[in-house]
C-alpha cells in the first residue's frame, strides 16, 4: 500500500478566494458534511510574477488539505471520489467544484511518526508519517481527525490506486507526494504537468479573417 498527498506543480494555475475571510472555509471543513452551504466567490491566477502564464490544470492548486477540480475532471472522477465525500460548487469564471473529504480514519500512528506539536499538544507537522494499513482498509482517499489536542488541518490522503486513475484518464496538472508505504519501493513524487492554455482568439479577430476570405473568393 503506498499513500500520497496533493502537491504543487511548479507553474500551474491556481484558484484564489476573493475574500480573505473565506480561506478560513476550507480550513474549517473539519471532515463534515457541509449544510447550508453557501459557495464563495473564487479568483484565477493564471499568470507568474513575470507574467508568463500559468499551466492549465484540471485541479487548480489551493492546499493540500483541499481538492478543487475543473469541469473535465469533476466528470471524470465522480464515479471514484463520490462514495468518499461530497461535491461543493465555487463561484468563479469557469465551472470549478469543491470536493470535500467526508472519509475520516483514525490511522495515523502517533507514537511511531515523528511529529512536531504546539505547546498545548496539538500537531503543528507530521515530519514523518507512519499509517496503520488494517484501519485504512479499502479507502482510497480519506482525512485524518481534526481534534485540538492531535492534527488542527488534515491534509487529504490518497492511495496509490486513484493517483494512477487520475493518470488514466489523462487528467494534468496534479502531483503527489508520498508519505507513507508499506512496501519496499516506490515513487517518492508523481506528477502530471499542466499544459500550456492557447491564447484566446477574439471574436472580432475571427469575423475580420472570415469576412476577409469571403472578399477574396469574390475578387476583391
Amino acid at each position: 500500500m503506498k499513500i500520497y498527498v496533493l502537491s504543487v506543480v511548479e507553474g500551474q494555475e491556481w484558484v484564489l478566494p476573493r475574500q480573505a475571510d473565506d480561506y478560513e472555509l476550507f480550513a474549517a471543513l473539519g471532515g463534515q458534511r457541509q449544510t447550508g452551504w453557501h459557495a464563495p466567490r473564487m479568483e484565477f491566477l493564471r499568470e507568474q510574477e513575470d507574467g508568463s502564464p500559468r499551466q492549465h490544470s484540471d485541479f487548480p492548486w489551493l492546499g493540500e488539505h483541499v481538492l478543487i477540480l475543473q469541469a473535465r475532471a469533476l466528470e471524470l472522477l465522480r464515479p471514484t471520489l463520490e462514495p468518499y465525500g461530497e461535491f461543493l460548487p465555487l463561484r468563479s469564471d469557469e465551472a470549478i467544484s469543491l470536493f470535500n473529504v467526508t472519509t475520516v480514519l483514525d490511522v495515523l500512528d502517533e507514537e511511531r511518526s515523528k511529529l512536531v506539536r504546539f505547546d498545548d499538544g496539538g500537531i503543528m507537522m507530521i515530519e514523518s508519517t507512519v499509517l496503520r494499513p488494517d484501519a485504512i482498509g479499502d479507502a482510497e482517499i480519506f482525512k485524518l481527525p481534526e481534534r485540538a489536542d492531535g492534527v488542527r488541518v488534515s491534509s487529504i490522503y490518497l492511495q496509490d490506486t486513484i493517483v494512477r486513475r487520475i493518470e488514466e484518464l489523462g487528467l494534468k496538472g496534479i502531483a503527489f507526494a508520498m508519505v507513507w508505504s508499506d512496501e519496499p519501493a516506490g515513487q517518492d513524487r508523481i506528477e502530471y504537468p499542466g499544459v500550456e492554455k492557447r491564447p484566446l482568439i477574439s471574436t472580432a479577430s475571427s469575423l475580420t479573417r472570415f469576412w476577409a476570405g469571403l472578399r477574396r473568393k469574390a475578387g476583391f
